[in-house]
């Protein structure tokens, strides 16, 4: 049987470009529409929910009473570590969490029973709000905090090349990837020519009608979420670094930095966004890196990629927190999470050029708690205490 060949710009995320494609045409249409923002919608989605939850629950019985769907009390067979997270925490509260499987496998929808009731929901137990396809729109997003003079890189939507070329005459150095979408599928940062451009600009509308053109910021990437307008996570990435020394080339030094990494710590590799990004920086695999020359070698941070990350939680400096809680709330999301890039947040913010680059309604809060350096934070109580508040309590 023939395989599908991996898709090198997806960052290890494949999935199917038409339907990825397909959902941001549908998204785009869905926001278009003027009564997206009012009361009404938002009642007629609330209305939604809740059939939609009774077609799960009679789609499940039916499913079971064939044999093709079944539950499991199995918690190492949680399809995420975000789930397992929370499947752990809800046994301490005597949460009794089952997960769906489907033909024998494992899926991400799960059924709660408390206090005499029964609970469907898939990932999180809150139910996504209104807000969320909007917030998770990269420009858009970036909208509604420049509205309010929170800070955000200069963004542009583009449809066209042309349009593409406007904004990027506007800002000089950019970072282009899809409007909506997570995982780094299709990112290019660092893009100043046009040629780069155009080779970013076709990457991404391969799996996107609309692409998002931003200034290019310099910084480590930082994850901090929030559960009810409260910065409980900050997670600092930084990126696979090396240093030049005159004589090695980057092949070399990326050689001798794999050879010397500590435990727990991916190997950087010469990966096609390795390849793209450091050649926007203008170099080659085979260059020889001038001696103090610090070079990341992706926009993709972590320790599986030859980086590592620190968890902050609210000691990060002051100055964060206000614009991180107040952002928050303006999402309107009873969880949320933030992607910022920010050199320094153990500095002043006024001290630095930082900024929001997106939102995510379905944060991975599992982040958090397995942290390189720095003290794990567990935002599972949080979610569980949220939850029955606003459920079970309501």
């Amino acid at each position: 049987m023939a395989t599908t060949k991996p898709c090198v710009a997806c960052n290890g995320a494949d999935a199917s470009h038409f339907t990825l494609w397909l959902d941001t045409v549908t998204d785009a249409l869905t926001l278009s529409i003027p009564f997206y923002r009012t009361r009404p919608y938002r009642f007629l989605m609330s209305v939604a929910e809740s059939l939609l939850g009774g077609l799960g629950r009679i789609t499940f019985l039916f499913g079971r009473a064939l044999g093709i769907a079944s539950l499991s009390d199995d918690v190492e067979k949680a399809v995420s570590n975000r789930s397992k997270l929370l499947w752990k925490e809800a046994q301490r509260r005597d949460i009794q969490m089952q997960q769906m499987m489907l033909f024998g496998k494992p899926t991400d929808m799960f059924v709660l029973r408390h206090a005499g009731k029964r609970h469907f929901f898939q990932s999180l137990p809150l139910a996504p709000e209104a807000s969320a396809l909007r917030m998770d729109d990269k420009v858009l997003f970036k909208e509604m905090m420049l509205r309010e003079r929170l800070p955000v890189p200069k963004n542009f939507s583009a449809r066209t090349l042309k349009q593409a070329r406007e904004a990027l005459k506007e800002i000089e150095v950019a970072c282009v990837k899809p409007r909506t979408g997570s995982n780094g599928r299709h990112t290019y940062p660092n893009v100043k020519t046009d040629e780069e451009l155009r080779e970013a600009f076709e990457s991404v509308k391969q799996i996107s009608a609309y692409a998002s053109v931003e200034e290019y910021l310099e910084g480590n990437v930082c994850r901090a979420t929030c559960v009810d307008s409260k910065l409980i996570g900050f997670l600092e990435s930084a990126y696979p670094t090396i240093i030049g020394d005159g004589t090695s080339t980057i092949s070399e030094l990326i050689f001798a930095g794999n050879a010397q990494k500590k435990e727990g710590i991916g190997d950087m590799e010469l990966s096609h966004a390795v390849l793209g990004f450091i050649k926007r920086k203008g170099y080659t695999p085979d260059s020889i890196l001038p001696e103090g020359t610090v070079l990341p070698l992706t926009y993709s941070a972590g320790r599986s990629l030859g980086g590592s990350n620190r968890e902050h939680g609210r000691t990060i400096h002051p100055s964060f927190i206000e614009p991180i809680e107040r952002a928050a709330k303006l999402t309107g999301l009873h969880i949320v999470g933030f992607d910022l890039i920010v050199p320094d947040p153990m500095q002043p913010a006024d001290s630095q050029h930082w900024g929001f680059i997106e939102s995510n309604s379905l944060p991975w809060i599992d982040l958090h708690a397995t942290p390189y350096y720095g003290e794990p934070v567990d935002l599972s109580p949080a979610v569980w205490d949220l939850w029955l508040t606003k459920v079970i309590k309501a």
